[in-house]
């Protein structure tokens, strides 16, 4: 039943006559830009690559703040604090070649510092609005409302006259465009049939680095890309990445970043490698522990 319903909106979002590509990338980013997120979020950064056939799992408590955009984590993985890091070798090389092997990594792709609703280009993440302190005035008439007690000395306030609609003349896009967009068609995703967009930089290729995007047709949410390349430094920086987001508590977040080709970390290859946002709750404050002091080693982070 469920595929052939599916099989039906995606006859209808396909026969319909799609906008063209820039407008659905302004509706996109319209959509990103209307998100609302909670002050305070907690997460887990889970990092996994695969190295000579074993599968390598790191886990990194994370925090958002919401009302500055501020980043906070514990630089040292879960794995880690279970068993301490010991050093036991040292790498080198005598002109072009290496002697000797140092352990491997201990952070596969660096410290994790990754935001869950970073936007990839496509849209600056809106901050959550501060948190009121109610007035004494405030309070009294909440508390009246609560017991349903009027105020005696409060006069009816006059309803506001209708104000006409406004009536759109025309949709505006600005011709100082960052991509030539084209689409490519219409697929067919998880989550339904969504529009997929071509992406070629016009300027700057390392700033503007989308290259395909899936966009929901019926409410113009992103729902996958691809990136030419991801984070500002370390080993991941210089591959292409596919990102995925998911619908949590009504807004829209980084579900995984997949790398699409093997990474080369410091004599280490990770033929696969992810990084993915887990175990996201909103909390009324977060831990002390959590700190966005940056530590002296490599950190996985967005631009």
């Amino acid at each position: 039943m469920y595929s052939v319903l599916a099989a039906a909106l995606l006859a209808v979002a396909i026969s319909s006559p799609a906008p063209s590509p820039y407008e659905i990338f302004a509706r996109a980013r319209e959509y990103w830009q209307t998100q609302r997120y909670p002050g305070e979020l907690e997460y887990d950064v889970v990092v996994r690559v695969v190295e000579g056939g074993k599968v390598r799992i790191e886990h990194y408590r994370s925090g958002y703040d919401g009302y500055t955009g501020d980043v906070r984590f514990d630089a040292v993985s879960e794995e880690e604090h279970e068993h301490p890091h010991v050093v036991k070798g040292a790498n080198l090389s005598f002109f072009f070649w290496r002697i000797g092997r140092a352990d491997a990594p201990v952070d596969y792709l660096g410290v994790a510092d990754l935001a869950p609703n970073y936007g990839f280009g496509i849209g600056r993440t809106p901050l959550s609005p501060p948190p009121h302190s109610p007035t004494p005035a405030e309070l009294v008439r909440e508390i009246r409302e609560q017991f349903h007690d009027p105020d005696p000395h409060a006069t009816p306030t006059p309803a506001p006259a209708p104000t006409p609609a406004l009536r759109e003349i025309a949709s505006v896009f600005s011709k100082d465009r960052a991509y030539d967009i084209t689409l490519a068609g219409i697929d067919r995703l998880a989550e339904g049939p969504a529009y997929h967009l071509q992406l070629k930089p016009l300027r700057q290729p390392k700033k503007y680095r989308l290259r395909d995007l899936w966009v929901d047709t019926a409410t113009f949410a992103p729902r996958k890309l691809t990136e030419a390349l991801n984070f500002v430094d370390g080993p991941g920086t210089d591959v292409p990445w596919n990102v995925t987001f998911a619908q949590i508590g009504g807004a829209l977040y980084i579900d995984k970043e997949t790398a699409l080709a093997a990474i080369d970390y410091d004599g280490e290859i990770y033929r696969e490698a992810s990084v993915s946002i887990e175990n996201l709750r909103e909390v009324a404050k977060l831990p002390r522990d959590l700190t966005d002091f940056t530590p002296a080693t490599l950190i996985l982070r967005e631009p």
